[in-house]
């Protein structure tokens, strides 16, 4: 059957999204809108796909034609692996590799296979088609235990006239899979590499890089605050515990640290060993430095009650407390690609740099568990108070420093220091 003017514009109109940034859940809304309106009665459009993510394993795009609204949901990995969500038919097209699949939920037998089916045919749907495009990946999707090929995208459209679909339409809304699935790859494209830069390089850093701060010698200097916290006794730790028990530590100590940069607006520049470096940077307007150095200090409160919940269950399974020093500074920096041309890191150099790593390692020689620079306390005079000038490796002169208000007598040994 040929491919009818209404699909043949409909097709022409995804290739054209598809050579441009467009958000997936607009592009299913307009589609559902022009089928309606091209006079084939689709109540629903259903768009899904595994993901390739660190955390995610799938995403769910719904359209509905009575409120004309598109909802997005990402499932996490654990939940792809769950018979709930493997109870489907999009499950089973895409670890099966079905092209399409037609079913008429009239018939009582045909609703029995998925709970989705049930409830579609409570709310009045009686035909439902459903097409699968691979994107022709070889490599297993080893997590979730599926084969080569299951990256793709399927989508599903469900109508309640009581005719159901006819084999014309059918074959033209067959005539929009390609299309459609290399929109979906498009755009989960650039979804996906933005999130993997922000997963592995921040947020920040992750949009410079997409704005194409991507070269070696790329940078310029900053001002921002500094965040430097380190772990004790990983060396003792790492011996006596065993490979996943270790890992299972520095993760918690991870989630209450650096979790606590990234919900207060900072940038988790790196993970050095067992140590998280962070920035917030200064920006007139929407980021001055007082109130960036005021979430700075505010993180590290934060981690200390995190890691203080986090060791009492810690204990609780006879697991050693976590115990840390953080170090607070601001200044300006040298932010940008250091390496060679076919490996680059994206960080901050200079001195500002090194100084915070000092700061840390004073905590446990003062007995607290933050040290904060005299740069850093200048844009928050309050709730600071002296501990001194201390030597410092590397710091000619030593290091003025000061501590929350709350330290000011020290902290206990059974503290997160």
């Amino acid at each position: 059957m040929s491919q009818s003017p209404l699909f043949r514009g409909i097709s022409d109109w995804l290739l054209e999204r598809a050579l441009r940034k467009s958000e997936l859940t607009d592009t299913v809304r307009e589609l559902g809108r022009k089928l309606v309106e091209g006079g084939l009665p689709v109540c629903r459009i259903n768009v899904g796909g595994l993901m390739l993510h660190p955390v995610l394993g799938a995403l769910d795009i719904t359209w509905e034609a009575t409120t004309d609204t598109c909802q997005l949901q990402l499932v996490p990995r654990v939940a792809v692996r769950s018979p709930e969500f493997q109870n489907a038919p999009f499950y089973r097209m895409v670890a099966n590799h079905i092209p399409f699949e037609r079913h008429r939920l009239n018939d009582p037998d045909v609703r029995e296979k998925y709970p989705l089916f049930a409830r579609l045919h409570k709310a009045g749907v009686t035909d439902y088609v459903a097409f699968f495009e691979t994107y022709g990946q070889t490599t297993p999707m080893d997590w979730a235990g599926l084969p080569a090929g299951v990256e793709g995208a399927i989508i599903s459209y469900s109508t309640k006239r009581l005719s159901g679909f006819n084999d014309q339409e059918i074959a033209n809304l067959a005539s929009l899979s390609v299309p459609f699935a290399l929109t979906a790859k498009t755009a989960s494209d650039e979804s996906l590499a933005k999130v993997l830069l922000e997963t592995y390089l921040g947020k920040i850093s992750g949009a410079n890089v997409l704005s194409g701060l991507m070269e070696r010698g790329d940078g310029r200097v900053i001002e921002c605050a500094l965040w430097y916290s380190d772990l004790r006794g990983s060396t003792s730790l790492a011996a006596q515990m065993d490979i996943e028990t270790y890992f299972g530590t520095i993760n918690d100590y991870f989630d209450c640290t650096a979790g606590a940069v990234v919900d207060h607006g900072g940038e988790v520049l790196k993970y050095i060993g067992d140590a998280v470096l962070a920035i917030f940077p200064f920006e007139d307007g929407s980021r001055p430095a007082s109130d960036m150095c005021q979430a700075a200090l505010m993180t590290a409160r934060e981690s200390l009650l995190r890691v203080a919940a986090r060791n009492q269950s810690r204990t609780d399974k006879g697991h050693v407390p976590i115990k840390f020093g953080i170090g607070l500074h601001a200044g300006k920096v040298m932010y940008g690609n250091v390496g060679t041309e076919k490996r680059l890191d994206l960080t901050v150099t200079g001195p500002a740099a090194n100084e915070v790593a000092r700061l840390e390692s004073l905590t446990k020689r003062l007995a607290v568990p933050i040290v904060a620079s005299e740069t850093f306390h200048a844009n928050i005079p309050d709730g600071l108070v002296p501990l001194g000038r201390h030597n410092a490796e590397g710091i000619s002169g030593g290091i003025e420093t000061f501590t929350p208000v709350e330290f000011e007598n020290g902290t206990p040994e059974s503290s997160a220091t």
